[in-house]
């Protein structure tokens, strides 16, 4: 591809290949480096952050979960799409979105055995993740493709590959992906080849030449002229056979229908004013060592670094409207049995990286992660200042006033409900650093003393602990059950609401067990920046997390840091997240999930008539 730059040595692939699958891949993987597309910045697969001008030492992104996750949004207003528009056409692109990194052939033929095997793994399997990518693409696809409630979808793939569409299509015949697709579409306009391919009633591909060079060259323009001329783009539509359901919706797409799934933001939004108003960007960062290909840089693909993405991609294309582009908290409440009867919160759980963070930087202090009560001053070397972390941390540039006031401030309202009951406080994080090192963060952002416990759902602990909860102001440690949990934020809270003792074990002491005497699963709300979090990934499980506030998700250069990718942080943006979580809080039942069933709205109403309250409704998302 155009994208990737690979420093691999002469001798790289003679650990992975003899004879002819040397020979054949040697000349294309080695031959030149392509300089790296100007639009995306990638970050490291290891999370180096770049070096700060003033220090010596690095600091390093510790939230390495958020930023190579897949980020989808429809950037659309409210009310301005149908939220029953559904999706009838997904784009994917090829290079860093399908591939991890391209590398063809120099004939981008590829010959059965040791060639096939070599050219399928340093283009589509990551090395980052345990299980073949391959088959998980080819399970996605097939989902997206045939989604819930019958709708049929059609797939293509639109690149600015530079070998061409025999090239593309090649590779998607030596990968087993082309059965997924219905064409595939090249840009810009080339007039020495043709620049499409399109799949015929039989199965078989033809070439065709769409219609690229009446369009302005950019995907978003592309798209919009698809939308309107459709026969132009599918010629199979033109055959005398009878049309499938998906390609009978081709007929009647407008630009809501399509999502466009690329690793360049710029893709998505043209210099015409033609934007695509659905897509899913996937996460772009460079190698160090990939395969045994040395340091690659510009690298992508869905999945590349988490499985999530696979089925987050697949549930925005169900249900792109919760997905709303947006830089503020969205809350909801979803529809279960009881939800008219207004049960009150009674635990709020906080995610931690890019939630109560920004972005998460971590000290390289081994102590930071294994001693509680660790600060910077006790780190040895050239360490970041107390100061300097949590700036980095916590507080935002694009608002005014210190965020971390206005974190404590919502953090001891929201402790206490409307009736004086009070409310627990917890932090359920993923953070790889352990228990200890989000711990000694918010102590000195002095903000931990609101939370009575923290869990950490990390595989290593550098404390030997995943736990720590606050008894009279004390801090201790001890082991959670999540081991015995599934990994997923769904499934633990299910655990929590079940087996409340075990998760918070001042309840065995002093602490009051009466307050967990009646938890539910309504009755925790979880705020988290990662809408996967909301619903277990787990087929044999039905954990939901009925009760949540999403935090937004945003690309932006942050201070000296260059630009960051999939930062967050409540409040980052707005004031309003504030109100808009403690307002959520108090009455979580006025931002129902949108197509909850109101067949409970007559006992609402007469619940609402017996207290002599007024229903308010408020919009939600995400």
């Amino acid at each position: 591809s155009q994208h990737p730059v690979c420093t691999a040595k002469p001798t790289i692939l003679s650990a992975m290949g003899q004879g002819g699958a040397k020979a054949t891949l040697h000349a294309w993987l080695c031959g030149g480096s392509c300089p790296s597309v100007k639009g995306d910045t990638a970050v490291s697969s290891q999370s180096k952050l770049q070096q700060k001008p003033s220090f010596g030492t690095p600091m390093e992104r510790a939230s390495q979960h958020a930023q190579f996750r897949l980020r989808c949004a429809e950037r659309v207003e409210e009310g301005s799409i149908d939220k029953n528009c559904p999706v009838k056409l997904v784009v994917f692109d090829f290079d860093e979105t399908l591939t991890l990194a391209t590398f063809m052939t120099g004939n981008c033929i590829y010959r059965e055995g040791e060639e096939k095997r070599i050219a399928r793994t340093i283009n589509f399997e990551s090395p980052w993740v345990s299980g073949s990518r391959l088959e998980k693409l080819r399970n996605m696809l097939a989902a997206i493709a045939d989604g819930h409630n019958g709708q049929q979808r059609t797939l293509t793939v639109l690149t600015n590959n530079g070998k061409g569409v025999k090239a593309v299509l090649n590779m998607l015949i030596m990968a087993d992906l082309d059965s997924y697709f219905s064409a595939v579409w090249t840009m810009p306009w080339r007039a020495n080849m043709q620049n499409g391919a399109f799949k015929a009633a039989d199965g078989s591909w033809k070439l065709f030449d769409p219609p690229i060079n009446q369009v302005h060259s950019h995907k978003a323009d592309v798209l919009q002229h698809v939308t309107r001329h459709p026969k132009e783009w599918f010629p199979q539509l033109q055959d005398r056979h009878p049309l499938t359901q998906a390609q009978s919706d081709l007929m009647n797409l407008n630009v809501a229908s399509v999502v466009l799934v690329d690793d360049q933001r710029l893709n998505f939004q043209s210099d015409s004013g033609a934007s695509v108003l659905r897509y899913c960007k996937v996460a772009r960062y460079d190698a160090e060592s990939y395969h045994d290909l040395g340091a690659v840089r510009n690298m992508g693909g869905i999945g590349a670094h988490t499985d999530a993405d696979f089925e987050t991609l697949r549930r925005f294309v169900e249900d792109p409207w919760m997905c709303k582009e947006t830089l503020q908290v969205r809350c909801q409440e979803r529809e279960f049995d009881g939800w008219h009867e207004h049960h009150p919160v009674k635990l709020v759980v906080f995610d931690f990286d890019e939630t109560l963070t920004m972005a998460t930087f971590m000290p390289a202090s081994r102590a930071c992660t294994t001693t509680l009560g660790w600060t910077p001053s006790e780190a040895d070397g050239a360490e970041w200042s107390q100061r300097e972390l949590l700036q980095y941390n916590f507080e935002t540039p694009w608002v005014s006033g210190s965020r971390i006031e206005k974190l404590s401030k919502l953090l001891e309202e929201i402790a206490v409900d409307e009736d004086g009951e009070g409310r627990i406080l917890t932090v359920l994080t993923q953070n790889e650093s352990g228990v200890v090192a989000v711990l000694n963060l918010l102590q000195m952002a002095g903000l931990a003393h609101h939370f009575a416990a923290i869990w950490s759902m990390a595989s290593a602990q550098p404390s030997g602990n995943d736990g720590a909860f606050q008894e009279q102001g004390k801090w201790q440690l001890f082991e959670t059950p999540v081991a015995r949990v599934h990994r997923h934020k769904a499934d633990v809270l299910q655990h929590v609401a079940q087996h409340p003792t075990e998760w918070f074990p001042q309840l065995a002491g002093e602490g009051d067990p009466s307050h967990f005497d009646l938890l539910r699963p309504e009755s925790i709300v979880l705020v988290d920046d990662e809408r996967f979090n909301f619903r277990t990934d787990l087929a044999t499980s039905s954990a939901k997390v009925l009760r949540y506030c999403k935090v937004a998700r945003y690309d932006e250069i942050y201070r000296d840091c260059g630009l960051l990718n999939q930062m967050g942080g409540i409040g980052a943006h707005s004031d309003e997240d504030y109100e808009s979580l403690k307002t959520f809080l108090k009455r979580p039942w006025e931002c129902p999930y949108p197509g909850r069933s109101e067949k409970g709205e007559d006992k609402d109403r007469a619940h609402l008539q017996e207290t002599n309250g007024t229903a308010v409704t408020v919009q939600g998302g995400d």
